[in-house]
């Protein structure tokens, strides 16, 4: 009998080789407390560390949210309460977050040091384990909610972080729609409570329960912990074994989520949400089919699940999505996926519906899956589809992600529902088992299995209320005065005693020997040599070159800029709607549906889209590009240059139904991102009015952008021919030779190939000539609230400084770090209640401030013209500036793919800056001291007398201070 393996208290439960991802996987469970541990080894130095907890919330409290916030503010080695933000501040992380979902809480750390890596970890461990949040209850009224109240005339307000972000979460229609699906599959189960907190009932949460959701949840016995990368892996679990998890008994009863019974027949319900006052309604309405079927750790079925909803929805050429778009009943589709949790589950959304128009729409959709059924699925696209997601899988996730961190986030849905978590990291025998569908009617049984044939469904229409949002926050003021006068003089002393007793203690700053206690690096840890990215330049003609020999992993990174110096501004938006109808319409060779299937069969990727960049050596000079991307295997090269020439040189828009239907798609899409990205509208519009290119921007991916679109769909009918002309204009205008900028990042090999390829892309670019347009930008200053039907606010100000006669340096940076982590976090979240707050200073001279999920306005605007004077009176040790430092290069170093590596290279060559600016940078970075930072309090005081702001937020707050801004605008027209 073989002999079990153990280390550290550990005992190795499996090992396996998972050739997928070039690594090895070592199962543990910890034999004294129960932990769960899995380490994945192999050579990727961006290490991730993870602990996560099953956390089934028990009512709408926000309990598992709030207790996300709260253990991260001290802990019993750690005693400092703003311990997060000092590892913000001095680390070199390459992720720090924590996140709470449906039915679990993480804690991610990455690092590609060794040394901040175990520090990080160690913290982490500490933090969830031994959280102050037992002897102080002040973190609970800070992250999760308190009554404020100064003076007895004063209004009773309710203040906290979480409490703000969520006010903010219930604003948005896409967020309230997610959560009133999951709500409707699970009446009988803890999935009907919101684990992030309603708004309403946050409130109602004890200190008692509070402590009580963590002593049962915070257990190691309920804890999964996840080590990947090529981390010393005996130095973390003898850390974890000794301090943490050997202190603690096995538990006997498991953490569970009962199963819901699934329903006999489909619910029909209406739910209420929020637009702004006096909109048409008509065509506002939302429709959501939703889904449960299988249950976790099925692998198999909610893999299924995924590939059935791509190939229903997700391309195209998905007949599902081509079926209710084309019949015009709804203007925006999509696919809502929540499968890691107990039971998946999964919607089908429509937007912009009449509401006449629902029942037609839900017969549609049966109609419509009922022939796939019966008649099939294309099995073009079903590889199509599959293919793709085999491309991914093996490519890694792109962009600032660490990989370990994707594969963490996949496994532990399977993993805390009982499911073995190397199963979860192999996806060879999944693939094999999803291509059925190739032969067999695999995904149409399935069609019938999960949607057609099954009860467990609801059918939920979403109606829109004007002023919904100011009546909820009307509601709750109204409600609070009543709280108030109900009170006897005692207790609101004692109320009044209590805020002055919390806002005391939110001014205490941690002592020299709390902060002594959390481990840091040493700027002697650091390497003074900024990264230099790899760079070969050839020149055909008018065309350049440009190469970035790597390491891909047998993939080519193709890109191609086109010179866009003859653009009219009032080309701008169109060329970003040319860009977004890329592979949604037909072309010269294709109808969309084959060349959607085309392209999914044999590239990564294919895109276009504006590249709007400032000249790195005069700000003024705005550079624009169509930038044409795709990524193919190797062996594909050809075949990616064959559809990139198709996809963006030869499409047609004759079909003018369809492309009525992308354009109205379009906006409705636009109008979901600006409720998610409120901060940046209200920072890209506080500098439109006086930066041309933050004109550009908004012209082709902001609030103007939205307009274009909006006005564009009231002439669909009667002006279709005239915009169909216009696209065949850009088509034949914007896609030239002259200046023509190529790019390749790949293996040698591969890159000498793909230069050899090149000429039948090159041979289908205009070789026509047309003079630069000379563009007139008049600045001016304008401060504007944009109303939105929303509960909060997300306020920007800022301006340029180099106008004042400044210019930038690294040591700003370093500045943004001290105020982001410092003074923002402290004035706008701590004692503010808003959920974010952040600085920038950018290379082309911008500086702005910018808060989010935010319960002020005028409050906010006076913290940021406070900045100068605490700049003026800022002090800190030369350790805690070497933190500061040391926080910011951890944003230098961060690694890139080597499709990033390209990329930044690309920008560097195309906006002039070198490597001699980015050492440069980094130098000022390294030797930035006090000193330094107080000097700018002159600047940014100048900057900020010149009271220019804009701010994004809720109709009834934006118009009792209207005397603040030049006009309000709402945010949808």
């Amino acid at each position: 009998m073989k002999k079990q393996v153990e280390k550290y208290g550990f005992k190795l439960l499996e090992t396996r080789e998972i050739k997928e991802i070039s690594a090895t996987a070592y199962y543990y469970e910890h034999k004294k407390s129960g932990a769960h541990f899995l380490n994945v080894k192999c050579e990727d130095n961006n290490k991730v560390f993870c602990v996560t907890f099953k956390t089934v919330p028990q009512d709408n409290t926000g309990c598992p949210h709030i207790m996300e916030h709260s253990v991260l503010n001290g802990s019993k080695n750690f005693p400092a309460k703003s311990t997060f933000m000092e590892l913000i501040k001095g680390s070199l992380h390459t992720f720090i977050n924590a996140m709470t979902d449906s039915d679990m809480t993480l804690y991610p750390v990455a690092s590609t040091n060794e040394k901040d890596f175990y520090n990080l970890s160690r913290v982490y461990m500490d933090a969830v384990f031994f959280p102050k949040i037992y002897e102080q209850p002040h973190i609970l009224r800070q992250e999760g909610w308190h009554y404020d109240i100064k003076d007895p005339e004063d209004e009773l307000k309710i203040i906290g972080v979480v409490y703000n972000e969520m006010k903010g979460a219930y604003s948005s229609p896409d967020n309230l729609i997610e959560l009133n699906n999951q709500i409707a599959q699970f009446p009988d189960s803890p999935y009907k409570y919101d684990s992030g907190g309603n708004p309403k009932e946050i409130p109602q949460l004890t200190y008692e329960a509070f402590i009580n959701f963590h002593k049962k949840h915070y257990h190691p016995s309920n804890s999964y912990i996840f080590l990947y990368g090529d981390a010393d892996e005996n130095e973390i679990m003898e850390m974890m074994d000794k301090e943490y998890l050997s202190q603690f008994n096995k538990e006997v009863e498991p953490v569970e989520v009962p199963f819901q019974k699934p329903f006999t027949r489909t619910k029909k319900l209406e739910v209420e949400y929020p637009v702004e006052e006096g909109k048409d309604i008509s065509e506002q309405y939302h429709l959501s089919l939703n889904f449960t079927y299988g249950k976790n750790p099925d692998l198999i079925t909610v893999s299924a699940i995924n590939a059935l909803m791509d190939i229903l929805m997700s391309t195209p050429a998905s007949p599902l999505k081509r079926a209710i778009l084309e019949s015009g009943l709804a203007h925006d589709v999509r696919v809502s996926l929540n499968i890691g949790i107990l039971q998946p589950t999964f919607s089908l959304i429509c937007k912009e519906v009449k509401k006449e128009n629902i029942p037609l729409l839900v017969q549609l959709i049966t109609d419509e899956l009922n022939r796939l059924v019966k008649e099939g699925i294309d099995k073009k696209l079903i590889e199509a589809v599959l293919n793709r997601r085999e491309f991914f899988l093996r490519e890694g996730p792109s962009g600032n992600f660490p990989k370990g961190l994707y594969y963490a986030f996949n496994i532990y849905h399977h993993w805390i529902h009982g499911g073995n978590p190397i199963d979860a990291l192999a996806f060879e025998d999944i693939l094999k088992e999803l291509r059925r569908g190739l032969t067999e009617p695999y995904y149409e049984e399935l069609i019938k299995k999960s949607m057609l044939k099954n009860h467990h469904s609801s059918q939920i229409t979403y109606v829109p209320v004007p002023g919904l949002a100011n009546k909820w926050e009307q509601e709750i003021r109204e409600k609070l005065a009543e709280e108030k006068n109900k009170l006897s003089e005692a207790v609101l002393n004692k109320l009044i005693e209590e805020t002055r007793e919390f806002q005391q203690w939110q001014l205490q700053q941690p002592t020299p020997e709390e902060l002594a206690r959390i481990p840091f690096l040493t700027l002697e840890d650091i390497n003074p040599e900024a990264e230099a990215y790899s760079l070969e330049i050839e020149k055909l003609g008018t065309k350049t070159i440009l190469t970035h020999p790597l390491k891909t992993n047998g993939i080519v990174y193709l890109k191609a800029y086109f010179d866009l110096d003859h653009s009219s501004e009032e080309d701008l938006p169109w060329l970003a709607l040319y860009a977004s109808l890329m592979g949604m319409v037909s072309s010269k060779n294709y109808d969309y549906i084959d060349l959607s299937n085309e392209i999914y069969s044999h590239t990564g990727d294919l895109n276009l889209k504006l590249n709007i960049r400032p000249s790195y050596q005069d700000p003024d000079i705005i550079l624009l590009k169509f930038l044409l991307s795709g990524k193919a295997l190797y062996h594909k090269t050809e075949k990616l240059i064959e559809l990139a020439k198709e996809f963006a040189f030869y499409p047609l828009f004759d079909d003018y139904d369809r492309l009525k239907l992308l354009i109205r798609e379009a906006k409705a899409k636009l109008q979901t991102r600006l409720f998610y990205f409120a901060e940046s509208i209200a920072t890209n519009r506080l500098f439109a009015p006086s930066s041309q290119l933050h004109h550009f921007l908004d012209l082709t991916s902001g609030l103007d952008y939205y307009r274009f679109l909006s006005n564009l769909d009231k002439k669909l009918e009667q002006d279709i021919e005239i915009i169909a002309h216009k696209l065949e204009q850009i088509r034949d205008t914007y896609f030239l030779q002259n200046n023509l900028l190529i790019s390749i990042t790949a293996e040698e090999e591969a890159i000498k190939d793909t230069i050899n390829g090149l000429n039948p892309f090159l041979d289908a670019i205009s070789d026509k000539e047309f003079p630069p347009v000379e563009r007139y930008f008049h600045p001016k200053e304008l401060n504007e609230g944009i109303i939105a039907p929303i509960q909060v606010q997300y306020c920007a100000k800022g301006g340029n400084f180099f106008r004042k006669g400044y210019s930038y340096s690294g040591k700003l940076r370093v500045l943004t770090n001290i105020l982001n982590s410092d003074y923002l976090y402290r004035e706008l979240r701590e004692k503010g209640g808003a959920y974010g707050a952040w600085s920038g200073f950018t290379l082309n001279g911008y500086m702005y401030f910018v808060s989010y999920r935010d319960p002020n306005l005028q409050r906010t605007l006076e913290v940021y013209d406070q900045t100068s004077e605490f700049l003026r009176n800022f002090e800190c040790s030369k350790r805690d500036m070497e933190r500061y430092i040391i926080g910011d290069i951890s944003n230098l170093d961060y690694p890139k793919t080597p499709e990033g590596k390209g990329a930044q290279s690309d920008d560097d060559y195309i906006t002039g800056f070198t490597q001699e600016d980015r050492q440069q940078i980094r130098d000022e970075v390294l030797s930035t001291r006090l000193e330094d930072i107080r000097q700018y309090a002159d600047m940014i005081e100048e900057v900020m007398s010149m009271n220019h702001y804009c701010v994004v937020g809720n109709e009834a707050k934006l118009k009792a201070a209207s005397e603040l801004f030049d006009r309000l605008t709402p945010l949808l027209s």
